[in-house]
């Protein structure tokens, strides 16, 4: 008997919350945390993709999908059989069209928007099977229970663009959301300052507009660290061309993967983030940067823009972009995100959707 059997069998006896997790970076953590501080509320976890890329410990709260056909079947029984259906995004087309064929299921749903599936809205469906999708994707968010984001404006975006009519949870779900300090020591005055652009290799980065803005301004101090080690290869291959041609031995290509902790230390050492995302993306960054007191540049007719200077945060808009020292309230920006991004925080919002 197989574990995916022994699944079966457990969420046969009691219902349970079950998540349909696609194995990204930040999940691994969420099931630990959610295993550490919920360890009685009946979470199982239900993963798809390479977990080799992404490893956790498996057990009896969770089973990964080796097999396409039988672990969609499987998968299907235990919607059936839940209490919640916790959806980690929504870009798995059969997860979409299991629920578009099952729709009595999706009251009891709580979508967590991940940002790309939201804003599958705006791109072009060329092919038939594309406007299906799309098609089944707009019934079923039309008609899942609950919204979970801590982004108003991605919830009025859901409901505008989709007729979305769940409630909305406030709930910024994971720790790659919550603020970690980075002891650093005494800060040294350097010669040499950072400029960070972009979180990936991902088109949205649009680092071709951010390249094209800094390239006017008075480089001579400062390096240019552009993170590529995940996302479109064939757009990192592009922009690493059209960096070193525009800053030469100042350009500095990420393209190795690197160790959360390392990160965090990178981004210690950053003086000024740009972001020019066209929706909200990078918040994980952009949450650690502000906490460390860095000025992060975003546009300004995003959700994350609208979310941050809505709680009090002083975040700069690439429209007025400097690379001179401006005046921002660091201090007030630490305390912001120290209170409102914390583990604790975290719990109590994560109480409502999974305890």
């Amino acid at each position: 008997m197989d574990i995916s059997d022994i699944w079966l069998k457990i969420m046969a006896k009691r219902s349970c919350n079950l998540h349909i997790c696609p194995l990204d970076k930040f999940i691994p953590s969420f099931i630990d945390f959610v295993r550490k501080e919920f360890p009685d509320s009946g979470n199982f976890f239900y993963t798809i993709g390479k977990i080799e890329k992404h490893p956790y410990r498996e057990g009896k709260d969770s089973c990964h999908q080796r097999s396409r056909r039988l672990g969609y079947f499987r998968l299907l029984q235990a919607m059936h059989s839940s209490k919640k259906i916790i959806l980690h995004g929504l870009s798995n087309d059969y997860v979409v069209m299991l629920l578009f064929l099952n729709p009595w299921v999706l009251k009891k749903c709580y979508w967590v928007i991940w940002g790309g599936d939201l804003y599958r809205y705006q791109k072009p469906k060329k092919r038939n099977k594309e406007r299906f999708v799309e098609y089944a994707r707009c019934f079923v968010i039309k008609r899942v229970g609950y919204l979970v984001t801590y982004f108003p404006g991605d919830a009025t975006l859901a409901r505008n663009w989709y007729g979305a009519k769940g409630k909305n949870i406030k709930c910024f779900m994971y720790l790659s959301n919550v603020f970690k300090p980075v002891s650093g020591g005494v800060k040294k005055k350097k010669s040499i300052k950072t400029l960070l652009v972009g979180n990936s290799a991902n088109p949205s980065n649009d680092h071709e507009l951010v390249f094209k803005k800094i390239a006017k301004l008075d480089l001579s101090n400062w390096r240019i660290v552009v993170p590529l080690s995940y996302g479109d290869h064939a757009n990192s291959k592009k922009i690493i061309e059209l960096g070193r041609e525009l800053f030469g031995e100042r350009f500095e290509p990420l393209t190795n993967f690197l160790p959360y902790d390392e990160y965090l230390k990178l981004l210690s050492d950053v003086d000024i983030a740009i972001f020019a995302h066209n929706r909200q993306q990078a918040m994980g960054n952009t949450i650690s940067l502000l906490g460390m007191g860095k000025r992060v540049y975003i546009r300004r007719d995003t959700s994350s823009f609208e979310l941050l200077s809505s709680i009090g945060l002083d975040v700069g808009s690439i429209d007025s972009l400097t690379l001179d020292k401006p005046v921002f309230d660091e201090e007030n920006n630490r305390k912001i995100i120290e209170r409102y991004f914390s583990e604790g925080s975290l719990k109590s919002q994560l109480k409502k959707i999974v305890g």
